[in-house]
């Protein structure tokens, strides 16, 4: 089957643009691993071939999808082409015409992850492409090569590196090497410059996921180092364009990489990029645009606090939307002297730490006390626990929670048992008040199907005044006051 046929027959019509591309230089260049117009389904490399393994995948590709490329063993990058409309525009006015390129799999897998998009645009995703595989062979080399000296240097003498020093660094997902990149601190400029970025797409990660990883690492990086945010790739004496796979996500992510400068991603464009790396749920990053736009907050520090874990998102939004004293906070808190400005970031603190320790806690999917086999294994991934939280009561509801009895319960007292479909609502204080005893209460009542409950420190028990429903975080007071010291000092960041 031919591309023409293969659009032919479904009523499709393939860009004028992207058929020029394959037939010129570029299907010379990608010749080896392109599906090749012709040939029958015994050919691993035909467009019949690859048909026939997207219908015969778990989930059949729709019709409108065009098959370009392999992925990986396990998907295939396919060229979205719209339909023919009889009504339409004449061809020479398709002649820039675009078409997305998405990511089939052809075995099991969540359906939010089938087809999600590689490039906005089918040449553009080929070009980068080629441009990726044949600098790959060389800057594995090069990676390898400046691995070993850094090790000489650094690791073999107990050295610590300074910003300044090259660094290299690797990014895994279940013994896979997924990214490998070089960077350093670059004083001519005062941004990062990264000599080597090599990522790739692996079956059991999600589209992009080892871009999104790495690009997070790099401004992580750059903004840590106090710089501009400013990224340039290559060394100082022979710079690189932006990496074609960063380029393909910046682009699958409605962001153009390099525009004002070819081989560096600008400040601005560093801001954006950060924003988009930084998984943040809705609530959230509404709160957080909002004061970004009041100019509360910068985007850089809202992306570091959460990518550096130094909040979680749950632990974030409680922060934000309780507290006045947000900016502060997320600086690195207030200084030692101002003592009541102090105590009351203080309250905030250990209130989102408590909550952050209990999402977590329910979220984890390791079910070892419930197995009878003698093998225990950790996977990454969550049971899904979503979160809304009270502005106004500074209480937090979670749904989704699973059945069974809830953790950290009182001694003495009858455990707390979700049921299917239950609403779980704490009142997280870590100095509790009778006013808070009085707010447990109310919320059972304009809740009655839902599990409400006090979430105190270890030592506050005592203070707990009987018949009001608790839970006990594992720590104390004074540990939750040294994590959460620990937590303000990585913001601390020497930056405006």
């Amino acid at each position: 089957m031919t591309y023409e046929e293969f659009c032919s027959e479904r009523g499709l019509r393939i860009p004028r643009r992207l058929l020029t591309a394959i037939s010129n230089d570029l299907g010379t260049h990608i010749a080896p691993i392109i599906y090749c117009s012709g040939g029958s389904s015994d050919q691993p490399n035909s467009l019949a071939w690859a048909l026939e393994m997207l219908q015969d995948s778990v989930t059949p590709a729709p019709p409108t999808h065009l098959p370009l490329i392999p992925v990986d063993d396990a998907s295939i990058a396919c060229a979205v082409c719209p339909f023919v409309d009889q009504n339409g525009p004449d061809l020479e006015s398709l002649e820039d015409e675009t078409c997305e390129v998405v990511r089939w799999h052809l075995g099991q897998i969540d359906q939010r992850f089938q087809g999600a998009t590689l490039d906005s645009d089918a040449v553009e995703y080929l070009d980068s492409v080629v441009r990726e595989l044949d600098a790959r062979s060389s800057g594995l080399e090069k990676v390898k090569r400046r691995a070993q000296s850094y090790y000489q240097k650094f690791v073999t003498n107990g050295v610590r590196p300074r910003a300044e020093d090259l660094r290299p660094v690797q990014l895994a997902c279940q013994n896979v090497i997924v990214g490998l990149a070089t960077l350093c601190q670059d004083p001519t400029f005062d941004g990062l410059r990264v000599l080597d970025y090599l990522t790739c797409e692996v079956p059991h990660l999600a589209t992009h996921e080892a871009n999104r990883a790495m690009a997070a690492l790099l401004l992580c990086d750059a903004y840590q180092n106090g710089g501009t945010m400013e990224i340039r790739f290559g060394s100082r004496y022979r710079e690189e364009p932006v990496p074609p796979a960063l380029g393909r996500y910046g682009r699958s992510a409605g962001l153009d990489l390099g525009v004002d400068d070819l081989h560096a991603i600008t400040p601005v464009e560093a801001r954006e990029l950060f924003l988009t790396v930084t998984p943040m749920p809705d609530d959230l990053r509404a709160r957080g645009h909002d004061l970004i736009d009041r100019g509360v907050i910068t985007p850089e520090r809202l992306c570091f606090t959460l990518m550096s874990q130094a909040w979680y998102a749950v632990e974030l939004d409680y922060i934000i939307a309780t507290s006045s004293r947000v900016t502060s906070i997320l600086e690195g808190g207030a200084p030692f002297d101002l003592r009541r400005e102090r105590l009351a970031e203080a309250e905030v603190c250990r209130a989102a730490l408590m909550t952050g320790m209990l999402l977590r806690r329910l979220d984890s999917p390791d079910a070892a006390s419930q197995s009878s086999g003698n093998v225990r294994a950790f996977e990454d991934g969550s049971i899904g626990i979503t979160w809304a939280i009270r502005e106004d009561l500074g209480a937090v509801a979670m749904t989704a929670v699973p059945e069974g009895a809830l953790p950290w319960a009182a001694p003495e007292h009858d455990p707390l048992v979700m049921t299917r479909d239950g609403l779980l609502i704490v009142v997280p204080r870590a100095l509790p008040t009778p006013n808070d005893h009085q707010l447990v209460q109310t919320l059972k009542a304009d809740y009655p199907t839902a599990i409400v409950a006090l979430l105190v420190p270890s030592d506050m028990f005592d203070a707990i005044a009987a018949g009001v429903p608790v839970l006990l975080c594992p720590d104390r007071l004074g540990e939750l006051d040294t994590e959460i010291e620990g937590r303000l000092s990585k913001l601390r960041v020497g930056r405006a």
